[in-house]
């Protein structure tokens, strides 16, 4: 390579684990005094900075092993030569493999880190610089749910949505919409709100063609429209030519599926996500939740200890992402909501299921806070207590229908009808 660095043509799991170690080592004693304060990077070094961020952009989807190679790389650049608009991408890179690879998993040194360069980004470079969509991206789409509340991450997408289209930045501009929908439905924005914005980005991006950002958006349509009213739907237009990551594919296929209460198939496309090696990791957690929530129909007609496993392993990751966000609490609460109302201890459940929609409501999580008055309505139908069911069945019809989703307002609405038979 003629600026320097040799790309290695493999990269194994015990080359990326020495690397990450190192370059930890380096990052130990990083504070937003030490990167405002650092001397600006050569411009030799700048290009490669700026090579390798175009390259692991490609490795994220083509090749996703090599992905800790660039991070590491990129990030140990940058503390031996300088800092630089482009450095921050790479320390962001960095926070976001730490967040989100399971191998290297430390979510509170990612989140701390990437808290650390955002600070930076405004104090040194300036909030107007042409690298604001890249690192909003990066940041609100990657790390900051992990600490922040998931309304303000999707606040601040649209915000990197701007701030690209000014700079003239599209693709990241796109690619922050994208992730301000992801996050919208994932946080239980309006759907019918939600749909409008969709189809306002879809418009924006015309007639493009072998464009993936605008297939990954006419997903989101479809799954949109879908938990709106499960009637046959018709895409707006076509992505002729793009390819979807087969993890996209599954992300959205696990959340049709366990809102349209179809368990199998909700089940079947969330372990691909569960299994996954690399790839889709920015939607692991959450459909982690509905792959725990969803086993315990599915251990109805499966006796497995795989099956029987899976809401204890889930609830050990949502405590200890609840510890940096509130936003996980709610699920932490229903899971053992849902744990002790498999194991016979009713008045626990009972108490679980009341935290969770009181953490839900908090936390503005209206369709959670919907699951979880169901959840709660079905454990006092089960145990006898009609009245009380059709409280709570009354109270999650309410939460579905300020979410926007008549197909699950019609469900609820069977469910109270056979109660009051």
């Amino acid at each position: 390579m003629q600026l320097g660095e040799k790309i290695p043509d493999s990269f194994e799991k015990r080359d990326a684990r020495a690397m990450v170690k190192k370059t930890s080592k380096i990052l130990s004693g990083v504070s937003e005094e030490s990167l405002s304060t650092m001397k600006e990077v050569d411009k030799k070094t700048e290009y490669i900075l700026i090579f390798f961020s175009h390259i692991s952009d490609i490795a994220f989807f083509a090749k996703p092993a090599m992905v800790p190679y660039f991070s590491c790389r990129m990030m140990q650049l940058s503390m031996e030569s300088g800092i630089s608009k482009y450095s921050l991408w790479s320390f962001l890179k960095y926070a976001a493999m730490l967040c989100n690879n399971k191998v290297f998993r430390n979510v509170e040194v990612g989140c701390r880190l990437g808290q650390t360069v955002m600070k930076v980004l405004t104090k040194r470079f300036g909030s107007s610089s042409d690298q604001k969509a890249k690192l909003f991206f990066q940041y609100y789409a990657l790390i900051a749910y992990y600490s922040e509340p998931f309304q303000h991450c999707r606040d601040m997408l649209r915000e990197g949505f701007e701030a690209g289209m000014c700079s003239g930045d599209v693709r990241y501009s796109f690619l922050n919409a994208l992730n301000q929908i992801r996050l919208g439905l994932l946080s239980g924005k309006n759907l019918q709100d939600l749909l409008k914005e969709t189809e306002y980005y879809l418009s924006l991006m015309g007639n493009q063609k072998q464009n993936q950002t605008k297939a990954l958006l006419l997903m989101f349509h479809e799954t949109i429209s879908l938990l709106i009213s499960n009637s046959e739907y018709t895409a707006p237009t076509e992505a002729t030519g793009s390819i979807i990551p087969p993890l996209q594919q599954c992300f959205h296929k696990t959340i049709q599926s366990f809102f349209l209460s179809r368990s199998e198939r909700c089940n079947h496309f969330a372990e691909k996500i569960m299994q996954a090696a690399e790839g889709g990791r920015q939607n692991h957690i959450f459909i982690m939740f509905y792959y725990a929530i969803n086993s315990f129909k599915v251990a109805e007609f499966v006796h497995t200890k795989k099956i029987n496993a899976v809401p204890e392993q889930a609830l050990a990751t949502f405590k200890e992402a609840a510890k940096h966000s509130d936003d996980f609490q709610n699920k932490v609460e229903l899971l053992e909501a849902e744990l002790f109302n498999r194991d016979g201890e009713r008045d626990k459940a009972k108490a679980s299921y009341a935290a969770s929609i009181a953490s839900a409501r908090s936390s503005e999580l209206t369709h959670e806070e919907g699951l979880a008055c169901e959840k709660a309505a079905c454990h006092h139908k089960n145990i006898g207590e009609t009245s009380e069911a059709l409280e709570y069945f009354v109270k999650a019809q309410e939460c579905y229908k300020k979410w926007g989703s008549r197909v699950k307002v019609n469900d609820i609405e069977r469910q109270i009808a056979l109660i009051q038979m």
